[in-house]
Formats: structure tokens, C-alpha cells, sequence
């Protein structure tokens, strides 16, 4: 007896969806057992029923180890390669939204950074309900450089149940009396009371090829943020600060930054950094060799690079 691809498909649907058991379908339909199951096998082998199975992130414990010993890291989560650099970018985004969700189980406040990574990992939590949770925004955003309807605050708070506070100013300033001004500001000075009392800060990390395809900041402010700066030397950014490759930040643009402070960042007890781009292999390294980050999700393509990295440069 030859089932219809109609038939397949409701049987497997009664067998997979309504959980109903051979035995029930085959009631159901009046058909034996025995053509139960061989419609069950034939919708597979048609097509009409696709198992997948969601396994678990594979780590590499070997580098993870040493990660946390070379880089001096609480934690590090290094994901074995998957078959494309999509799927490991996918699996690096959420993997890490697990990590960071379990810690914001014992978290009230949570600062996040801007950008692509941060928003997929926003998108790949889960939807939960915690009214004693605080999403703060960090820095403040690139001029003309964020076109976002809602920041991504806001997302977060929706998607996991809690509140937000913005930072409603510019990530930088040319002119240091403003920069000071809007400290003084009572929305300021509020934000810089959750900015003394972090949980969690959550970044990825920039480069400053990024920052020149932002084209204002490109022509407005790089020649005042990167005075006097070889722009060779720089590695990376991260929460707005260049620094370069030994992890040194420059101070002279960490005073133009409108947002948290050197200080409170340290004094945040978890910092998880997510990096999920093999074209940011020296940027890590540099970040790691700040003392910055405490918490590191990554994959071992890009662990590697940073190891043979440390090696070409005999440090």
C-alpha cells in the first residue's frame, strides 16, 4: 500500500508533533503498525520529515587552559571548529549568549557596548522575565554612526524582562569641558552611580578599519582623537579606547570618551569579551595582553592565530 505525501506528512506530524505512539496512529488511520512505521522511515527518506539535532558547543579544553594561564583569564571558552566560518561565527554568538545569560542570573547590572556581535548576541538570548535586571549603555554612540530605532539597551531589556538607561551624548568629544559639563548632568550622574556598582560588562571588540568606514568620524575626528599617535600602533578598541599591540591605551583619547571611566570598568568584577572574527586575531591579543578582559568566548581558529601572533613577536 503506497501512502499519499499528504498521508506521510499528517502521520508524521500525529507521530513527532502530538507525540501520539505507533499505536494510537495506527487506530487513527486504521493501518497496521507495520505501515506506520514504514510511513514514519519513507517521510524521512522523502524529505518531508528533516531531523536536526542541536548538539552542544565542542570545546577545546587544551587551549582553554592555556588561555587562562598566559592571559591570566577566570574563564575562557574556546569552540572547536565547525565545517565553515559561518557556522563558528553562529555557534561563537550563541554559545557566548548562554555564557552571559547564566551570569546574569546573579547580576542586577549589566553594561553593554554597541555594535553587530553585540546585537546577535541580544537576539540570541532567550526570552526571560527579570525585573531586577538594569541594561546600561556604556559609551556613548558614534556620531552618525548608529541608525538603530531602538539602542541596543532597549533590545536587551525587552528580550530578557528588565529595565535599560542610555547615554543620550556622543562617544566623543574634541572639547574636554564638555566632556567634564556632561558629568555634571543629573542623567549623567545617575548613569555614573550604575557605572559604580557593574556586574557584568559585555563588549566585542573594534578595529580601526571599523572606525574609519564610519565616514564622519573618519573625516571630523580622527585627525583630533589621533594626534601625535602612529596609527600603525594601534591593535584594537574596546569600550571606545584604542590601545596598542602590548595593551597600553592612550590616555589622551580615553579623556575625549563620554562614558564609563578606566576605574569603573576594572572594578566590574566580570568583563566577557565575545569575538567571533578571525580578522581580529592581533586585536585580541592586544586586549589580552591589557588585563581587560576576564571572561573570553572565541573559537579555535582565531585562539591559534593569537598564539602564533604572541610567538612571531617573541613576547
Amino acid at each position: 500500500m503506497q501512502l499519499s505525501n499528504d498521508q506521510l506528512a499528517n502521520i508524521a506530524h500525529d507521530y513527532y508533533i502530538s507525540k501520539l505512539n505507533i499505536a494510537e496512529i495506527s487506530a487513527k488511520y486504521n493501518l497496521s503498525r507495520y505501515l506506520i512505521d514504514k510511513a514514519l522511515s519513507d517521510a524521512e527518506k522523502t524529505g518531508i520529515v528533516q531531523i536536526n539535532i542541536k548538539e552542544g558547543a565542542k570545546q577545546n579544553p587544551g587551549l582553554e587552559k592555556s588561555f587562562r594561564q598566559q592571559f591570566g583569564l577566570k574563564e575562557a571558552f574556546i569552540l572547536k571548529k565547525l565545517e565553515t566560518k559561518n557556522q563558528d561565527s553562529e555557534k561563537i554568538v550563541s554559545f557566548a549568549a548562554e555564557q552571559i545569560q547564566s551570569y546574569m542570573q546573579s547580576s542586577k547590572n549589566v553594561g553593554i557596548t554597541w555594535g553587530t556581535t553585540m546585537l546577535d548576541i541580544i537576539n540570541s538570548f532567550t526570552e526571560v522575565k527579570n525585573d531586577d535586571l538594569t541594561f546600561v549603555q556604556l559609551v556613548g554612540y558614534p556620531l552618525q554612526g548608529n541608525d538603530r530605532k531602538n539602542p541596543l539597551e532597549s533590545i536587551a531589556a525587552a528580550q530578557c524582562g528588565g529595565h535599560f538607561r542610555a547615554l543620550p551624548a556622543p562617544l566623543y568629544s574634541s572639547n574636554p569641558d564638555l566632556v567634564n559639563l556632561i558629568k555634571k548632568e543629573p542623567f549623567y550622574e545617575q548613569l555614573d552611580e550604575l557605572y559604580d556598582n557593574m556586574d557584568l560588562l559585555v563588549a566585542s571588540l573594534g578595529t580601526l578599519q571599523a572606525f574609519e568606514e564610519e565616514s564622519f568620524l573618519h573625516e571630523k575626528y580622527e585627525s583630533l582623537l589621533f594626534k601625535n599617535i602612529h596609527q600603525k600602533s594601534i591593535s584594537g578598541m574596546i569600550f571606545g579606547r584604542p590601545y596598542d599591540h602590548e595593551g597600553h591605551f592612550f590616555s589622551s583619547i580615553t579623556d575625549k570618551i563620554i562614558g564609563i571611566s578606566d576605574q569603573q570598568i576594572v572594578k566590574t568584577p566580570v568583563r566577557f569579551v565575545v569575538v567571533n572574527d578571525r580578522f581580529k586575531s592581533e586585536a585580541l591579543l592586544g586586549a589580552l595582553k591589557s588585563g581587560i578582559i576576564t571572561h573570553l568566548v572565541t573559537s579555535e581558529t582565531i585562539a591559534d592565530r593569537v598564539l602564533q601572533l604572541q610567538k612571531e613577536s617573541g613576547r
